[in-house]
């Protein structure tokens, strides 16, 4: 179990609705996949790298929602900055994404 933590600290992350526009895998990585994301109008589109590609393949990704961390400090990853955070749930030992219903547009905020 992690530390409780207060309301202002959860209030911090910034959870929206994004579409996965493109997902490659990374050449010289077995477990990166690139995704480029549309995150609606106030963020546009972001490069957010993601650990997956042992359970889903790049089409299993594309043109679908999900709920990103899009507030997380960037970091470099294989040379280039991820811009975010996909959101998954740890079952079983697989990473599993959590879908998002496709009536929900990019950029919805989750609380």
């Amino acid at each position: 179990m992690k530390d409780v933590i207060s309301f202002p600290d959860f209030d911090k992350l910034d959870l929206r609705v994004g579409r996965v526009v493109s997902a490659e895998r990374v050449e010289g990585s077995d477990n990166l996949i690139r995704l480029l994301v549309d995150l609606g109008k106030e963020y546009g589109e972001r490069k957010i790298f993601t650990g997956i590609a042992k359970w889903y393949k790049q089409s299993q990704l594309k043109g679908k929602k999900f709920v990103f961390l899009v507030n997380l400090a960037p970091k470099q990853m294989m040379k280039e900055m991820s811009e975010g955070m996909i959101l998954c749930a740890d079952f079983d030992p697989k990473a599993v994404i959590i879908p998002v219903d496709k009536k929900i547009p990019e950029g919805g905020v989750v609380r």
